[in-house]
């Protein structure tokens, strides 16, 4: 039996992942390793077909203090293409009715940066140390909106799997934003699974794959300790939504003339509640593209101040 289409937007329930001490046993639950063997090389095919799949914006975008320009590209992906369904609750059903075919919107940004530790840019030993290690807490650090990650399950990292894939972390994350104006914008919490590896010895980089979860396809007496979790790690009036994410840095081989690292991140997201989705993919706006622009230099800052 193939795998499901993991990078999506619809969110999976508890059920498709591995084995845990906090999750009910069942038969049917793929063992660790093929399962993240799964999501990885689907994130890896992901990526090689942005150059084919995705559109280009008129024109590249500054993100200060970062020196590099960021070029963005867009991908409306067919309902179709969102894999294999799973149980939903009646709010999800209806919300699934409301969408329009094709409006499974991608972001994807690219940037390529000098490989150097100093204004402006960051070394690939900076990229790796912010980006591959804790990455959601240091998302947190950098990014305004993250107000609160709290971690829900962790399975052991694994050396190496199929595939050449190495040191490969999984994990599933309650992640907070909170915006502004308060008072009209409710928090965002997303549940996600995040797994992230250092990409095969033939290559030089790490990929992080964010694909999100839903604990109201499970019945709740199956989940009771995450459910609480999450209750106590979202503010009361939070909204749950929905974010997949694919995040590969690559580093130019040591022989090679250039010495950049080239940093690619697209992204698809549902911030739910009453906010229109022309609004959600909205430059002017301050929607999605802006954000995911504004991530590049929010980043190149905190580097910059944890070196003094």
């Amino acid at each position: 039996m193939s795998p499901p289409s993991y990078i999506r937007l619809q969110p999976f329930s508890f059920s498709i992942l591995p084995d845990h001490p906090s999750l009910t046993r069942m038969p049917t639950r793929p063992p660790l390793r093929d399962f993240l063997h799964d999501i990885l090389t689907q994130a890896q095919s992901f990526v090689s077909a942005i150059p084919t799949t995705f559109h280009p914006t008129r024109k590249p975008r500054r993100s200060p203090p970062a020196a590099a320009p960021v070029l963005l590209s867009t991908y409306s992906r067919p309902e179709a293409c969102s894999g294999t369904s799973t149980k939903k609750s009646k709010q999800q059903q209806q919300q699934q009715q409301q969408q329009q075919r094709g409006s499974e919107f991608w972001i994807c940004r690219t940037s390529v940066h000098e490989n150097a530790a100093r204004d402006g840019t960051a070394s690939s030993a900076e990229f790796r140390a912010g980006l591959r290690e804790n990455h959601s807490a240091h998302e947190m650090e950098y990014t305004p909106s993250v107000t609160a990650v709290e971690t829900l399950l962790q399975w052991p990292s694994q050396p190496a799997i199929e595939g050449g894939w190495q040191r490969v972390d999984i994990h599933v994350n309650a992640i907070t934003h909170t915006f502004h104006p308060r008072l009209l914008i409710a928090p965002r919490t997303f549940i996600v699974l995040v797994v992230s590896a250092d990409q095969p010895s033939n290559q030089s980089g790490f990929v992080t794959v964010q694909i999100p979860l839903s604990l109201t396809a499970e019945p709740a007496e199956t989940l009771p300790d995450l459910l609480c979790a999450v209750t106590a790690a979202q503010p009361p009036n939070a909204i749950l939504a929905a974010y997949a994410s694919v995040e590969q840095v690559s580093f130019t081989p040591p022989e090679t003339d250039t010495d950049v690292v080239t940093w690619t991140m697209a992204t698809t997201s549902d911030a739910g509640g009453a906010i229109p989705s022309w609004v959600q993919r909205s430059w002017t706006l301050g929607g999605a593209p802006k954000a995911v622009v504004a991530d590049v230099g929010l980043f190149m800052r905190w580097v910059a101040s944890n070196r003094s």
